[in-house]
């Protein structure tokens, strides 16, 4: 890189000198027909005078040519870099698309029992609080009240599975021309390079894992059917609530970064069949991110999951739709084989990176958390990727 520098620099240094000369032999050739204007004897030196300005100009034009190109290059790749900060309001395209739009709101597409509670009066209610799946005999219905544990409609729990799904289909198909290099040069975190590996191959292994959204899909269901969550979850009022996004993140990673911890310090028998198949991946790819064991799962990311839900108790459907689109989504960003252009502003506030994700992986006593690494900054667990530029990461990542 800094070969290329100095190499760019020399470049433009020989530019401007050529410039110059050039400016130098107009202003001789404009102040030679000037003097000339009123004599016919400078005829012959007019005309050669005329003929090295058109040669220094022709000289000048293609270097001119050229570097505008490179520079109006350079500024196109710079600016297709940045193409990949959409991926993040994207993760919540569907949310945002049922609740403050017009034409697709879910008002107008969805029928009202199906997010609206039964019972007396029920189309008069004030609060949309949640359907009830009339499905079985648990369900018994008074004047006034609900009587039994009421089994929820699933709209609820199918548009938050497709919110996850579209933030996934967004954030793989950017991943893929960021990989190819498609949107400007990627660098690969560990200096010994990026693993190799069959695209489709990959791409069906992190779809199917058993332990990664086929689980996921699992926990959601029975937790949202079987009314197992905080009442406001199931509400349809209102909008995405985004502090209390950003605090089911906070919270959700702190609980898994003290499981991710008991893992590694537990019994080794428990770590052998629990979190040690995930490190396998000593040098990870993005499409390793839910490849693991179905304990590991359980343990770090579905008991926080349902933790965290008791703990910040009034979210609303939208809100717990943004936070699992974007938690999903951070997870598998942060296992990327090579760098994202916003991580270096990402890790001067502590947010999680792929490089710092990368940390953990290669020397596994260091960076637990995923999506923040406030909780080893105040553990004294974390190592930045500086550290070892040059060695096993490459500089700059």
């Amino acid at each position: 890189m800094i070969a290329l520098a100095i190499r760019r620099q020399l470049e433009n240094m020989e530019t401007l000198r050529r410039r110059h000369n050039a400016t130098i032999v107009q202003e001789d050739v404009v102040t030679s027909l000037t003097d000339c204007e009123s004599s016919s004897s400078c005829s012959q030196s007019s005309h050669l005078s005329e003929s090295a300005l058109t040669s220094a100009t022709q000289q000048v034009m293609p270097e001119t040519k050229q570097q505008t190109s490179i520079d109006d290059s350079t500024m196109q790749s710079s600016k297709l870099r940045w193409i990949g900060l959409l991926v993040w309001p994207l993760m919540l395209f569907l949310p945002l698309l049922l609740n403050h739009t017009t034409t697709y709101h879910y008002s107008t597409i969805f029928p009202r029992s199906w997010y609206t509670l039964h019972g007396e009066n029920w189309l008069t209610k004030s609060i949309e609080e949640g359907g009830i799946w009339e499905w079985g005999t648990s369900i018994l219905y008074s004047s006034s009240s609900i009587v039994g544990n009421p089994l929820r409609h699933p709209l609820g729990l199918s548009l938050g599975i497709s919110a996850v799904a579209i933030g996934q289909f967004f954030l793989l198909i950017y991943f893929r021309l960021h990989q190819q290099q498609s949107l400007g040069n990627t660098i690969s975190i560990q200096s010994r390079g990026a693993v190799k590996y069959n695209y489709l191959a990959a791409l069906q292994n992190h779809l199917s894992q058993p332990g990664g959204f086929v689980l996921l899909g699992l926990y959601l269901s029975i937790t949202w059917i079987f009314n197992m969550l905080p009442s406001s979850y199931y509400s349809f009022e209102g909008g995405i609530q985004y502090t209390r996004v950003a605090l089911c993140l906070v919270v959700q990673d702190f609980l898994q970064y003290i499981m991710h911890r008991v893992e590694h310090v537990a019994h080794p028998k428990m770590y052998k069949i629990s979190h040690k198949p995930h490190h396998k991946f000593t040098n990870p790819k993005l499409y390793d991110a839910f490849d693991g064991s179905v304990p590991d799962t359980a343990i770090m990311i579905l008991f926080p999951l349902f933790v965290t839900a008791h703990i910040v108790r009034d979210c609303n459907v939208w809100t717990y739709m943004a936070f699992g689109s974007s938690y999903a989504n951070w997870l598998t960003l942060i296992h990327s084989e090579v760098t994202f252009p916003w991580e270096p502003m990402f890790r001067q506030f502590g947010l999680g990176t792929a490089a710092d994700h990368h940390v953990h992986h290669k020397f596994f006593k260091y960076n637990f958390g995923h999506l923040f690494m406030w909780f080893d900054w105040i553990a004294g667990t974390y190592r930045n990727p500086k550290d070892v530029w040059g060695k096993e990461f490459n500089v700059g990542v």
